[in-house]
């Protein structure tokens, strides 16, 4: 049972390093939707677009093949890091040529500066990557909560006090910049890592094997899940891009921020048990359901009161965020259910189904992006994201199942509880909203659904959920302990 125990202790210091971030980066985002004005951040968007895409190119899957290696961990790392680090150069130094085509291409010259600039956290990154990757391959996640919370509160005070000081978009530009400088510097104070010389061939030729098509499907996703954002940018304005980039974010939060939670962990996870199906499918299902019981009650939550939740927190500005929110509120929980399965193709070796599933999801995309975006602006770009995202679902489901022999009725037991549970709470959220309509107290009446939703769903899945109370129970009870976590991930000897 040690792999439960690492799993779950893992995704504990993951939760709280990702608690911690995301915290802070909602409340700069609240701070700097204020201060800031759409087209702010729909001009960084843009910046971001193109040099999110490069950073692809940056690490060509050494990274994960590093995670996934069994043995001379030593000698890869060192290999993987000069790797890395010459990737950086080359695409900061790309991202730099390629700026003002960029700028042409999205009929803005402000783009140019911007991305000038930005390309430089590309370099700064890749001094710190092969450390956090070396941490995560030992799941020792506790080590990496200080790179994580520290930057991002970095990137949150640097960009309130430019703003502030009338720096306008720059301060998104000073924030990221600081964000990548602090993450690598504190990769190595946590970390005993230090890199060495050299550059074995064999080892690199068996990491680029694994790693390509980690790459090719990592290119075809960032495509996937950015094209909608050129299409956007280039047909529409760049105040319709901020207010798309306002609704993706909020509605992701349960793929980008649960999920990446589980994520971390499980990709090493699931690479220790790589030839053990029986244990992949049972840990598999427990996650899926785990990341169930916060996203799908979240993104029922976000499709429900999108409205009173865009105007109370940002205001009548990014009243345009709304439906799109609540499409997308579909996709991110579709995303957030899913995410996990790319780990099974990972860990079992068929990195090869990433790259097809991403290619057919890309194609589609693309075959309809442009009429949804002429004629439906940024609501009928998030239908389309939506149905997308469904149909990515059960492909990538059955695929799933020819690794770890798992039938429509696993997923049906694991999801279905918390679908019902979580949408009857909802919808008596949504009545008890209703009492306050017709009163001056709308934003008390928002306030008390979600308290309301928050009760109804928590109660419900206690008395439908078995393992829910066992790990509460188990947990409550290691709270007296010495080790707090020592509980953790440990079975119910009882049952």
């Amino acid at each position: 049972m040690g792999i439960r125990r690492d799993v779950s202790r893992g995704v504990f210091w993951v939760a709280v390093s990702q608690a911690g971030n995301k915290a802070i980066a909602f409340l700069v985002q609240i701070i700097l939707a204020r201060i800031l004005v759409p087209e702010d951040f729909g001009l960084v968007a843009v910046a971001y677009l193109a040099l999110d895409s490069l950073q692809l190119f940056s690490e060509l899957g050494f990274t994960s093949a590093l995670i996934y290696r069994k043995d001379r961990i030593k000698e890869a790392s060192w290999s993987v890091f000069y790797l890395v680090l010459a990737g950086g150069l080359v695409t900061t130094i790309i991202g730099i040529a390629a700026a003002p085509t960029i700028a042409w291409f999205f009929k803005d010259p402000r783009v140019t500066p911007l991305l000038r600039v930005l390309s430089a956290t590309m370099l700064l990154s890749a001094f710190g990557q092969v450390p956090l990757a070396l941490l995560a391959r030992e799941m020792d996640f506790k080590k990496r909560v200080t790179p994580i919370v520290v930057p991002s509160l970095g990137n949150g005070l640097v960009s309130i006090i430019c703003a502030l000081s009338g720096q306008g978009v720059w301060s998104l530009v000073a924030g990221r910049v600081t964000h990548s400088l602090l993450t690598s510097i504190l990769a190595y104070v946590v970390s005993d890592w230090r890199p060495r010389w050299t550059l074995d061939q064999g080892l690199i030729r068996e990491m680029f094997d694994y790693g390509k098509h980690i790459v090719g499907s990592q290119l075809l996703v960032f495509a996937i899940t950015n094209v909608d954002d050129t299409f956007v940018g280039r047909i529409l304005d760049k105040a319709s891009l901020g207010a798309y980039g306002l609704a993706y974010n909020l509605s992701n939060l349960p793929a980008t921020q649960i999920t990446r939670i589980v994520g971390q962990v499980m990709f090493p996870a699931f690479s220790r048990i790589q030839d053990d199906a029986d244990a992949m499918k049972r840990i598999f299902l427990e996650t899926m359901g785990y990341i169930a019981l916060l996203s799908i009650p979240i993104s029922l939550a976000t499709i429900m009161f999108a409205g009173d939740f865009v105007y109370t927190l940002y205001g009548e500005k990014w009243a345009a965020a709304i439906v799109p929110l609540q499409w997308l509120g579909i996709y991110g929980l579709i995303r957030s259910i899913a995410a996990n399965m790319g780990n099974i193709f990972k860990a079992s070796g068929n990195t090869k189904w990433l790259t097809y599933i991403a290619l057919w999801r890309l194609i589609t995309m693309l075959l309809f992006l442009y009429p949804a975006t002429k004629y439906y602006g940024i609501v009928g770009v998030s239908m389309l994201s939506a149905v997308v995202a469904v149909v990515d679902f059960f492909i990538s489901a059955i695929l799933v199942n020819r690794i770890i022999h798992a039938r429509a009725l696993d997923y049906i037991r694991v999801l279905g509880p918390i679908l019902l549970v979580a949408g009857g709470s909802a919808a008596i959220a949504r009545l008890a909203q209703e009492q306050f309509r017709a009163t001056p107290h709308a934003r008390i009446g928002f306030i008390t659904a979600l308290l309301v939703m928050v009760i109804i769903y928590f109660a419900g899945i206690w008395l439908v959920n078995r393992d829910v109370r066992d790990k509460v129970r188990g947990i409550a009870r290691s709270l007296t302990e010495k080790n707090g976590l020592a509980y953790l991930g440990e079975d119910d000897r009882s049952r």
